[in-house]
């Protein structure tokens, strides 16, 4: 689908029947709901990737207000940009509100119906279950993700005898996971704070654990032909480009960078 010079990847029809559709049927909560949303977007539509459907997890867990509503919004706003934020998160949410304000005038009118109390009893039994799945739905790719997350590095260790970085990135995994799950279940409110803590953990040791560019040997030599580098790729190549010839390789900024004034080159 395009909308003007933009390309979406779906209509506003569909968004609009999808995320309605998990505001429909996500009993459960948050879990549920994120479930529903990888599912559809990541196994399902390839809308979004695993990485980047786990990292906006962890990004609205460390928002104010209810994950699962911001990650269906940011969700909507990938597939359709803007509007597609706008559809998608009001269809979300509206199904559970006419629910709500239902049962409050049925509850606030007097005695509710008898069906309605054991719809509410069964209801309030499976929701457990249904959370404990949806989360294991979740639990079983993030696993997968942190074990493969090293494996170059881990077949470089194997060759010298050791398998350890893929190894403490499981240990790490499990360490993380105890944490969250010890803090939700003792602190509650202050649960941000273990979970800013261990990311900014994980990102200390990532940084720590990434090689340091060699001068001279970035850019390959079948790239310094004296053309400018892809415009994503421009500030990457500038700041890490250290060599002896800086005054010829890398050029002035491609044309895009230049359309938008961006012609301070990175380091410089």
């Amino acid at each position: 689908m395009h909308g003007g010079d933009q390309e979406y990847q779906a209509g506003l029809g569909t968004v609009l029947r999808e995320w309605g559709r998990i505001g429909v049927i996500g009993f459960g909560g948050p879990p549920t709901h994120i479930a529903l949303l990888r599912k559809l977007c990541v196994e399902s539509k390839g809308w979004l990737d695993a990485a980047e459907f786990e990292d906006a997890i962890a990004a609205c867990n460390l928002l104010p207000g209810p994950a699962s509503t911001e990650l269906a919004i940011f969700c909507a706003w990938r597939v359709r940009g803007r509007l597609g934020a706008i559809v998608g998160g009001l269809a979300f949410i509206v199904p559970g509100l006419i629910v709500i304000l239902v049962l409050a005038a049925l509850f606030l009118a007097g005695s509710p119906p008898l069906w309605i109390r054991g719809a509410g009893a069964g209801a309030g039994a499976a929701v457990a279950a249904v959370a404990v799945q949806a989360g294991w739905m979740l639990l079983t790719p993030s696993w997968k993700r942190a074990s493969a997350r090293d494996a170059g590095s881990a077949g470089r260790a194997r060759d010298a005898g050791s398998a350890g970085p893929a190894r403490a990135a499981r240990i790490r995994w499990t360490v993380y996971l105890l944490a969250g799950g010890a803090s939700a279940a003792t602190i509650g409110p202050f649960l941000v704070l273990v979970l800013l803590g261990c990311g900014l953990f994980e990102l200390a040791v990532r940084q720590r654990g990434r090689p340091a560019p060699r001068p001279g040997r970035w850019p390959p030599a079948s790239s310094r032909s004296g053309s400018s580098p892809p415009c994503s790729r421009w500030p990457a190549a500038s700041a890490a480009w250290t060599g002896s010839s800086r005054s010829t390789w890398p050029p002035s900024p491609p044309a895009c960078w230049r359309r938008a004034g961006r012609t301070r080159r990175p380091g410089s």
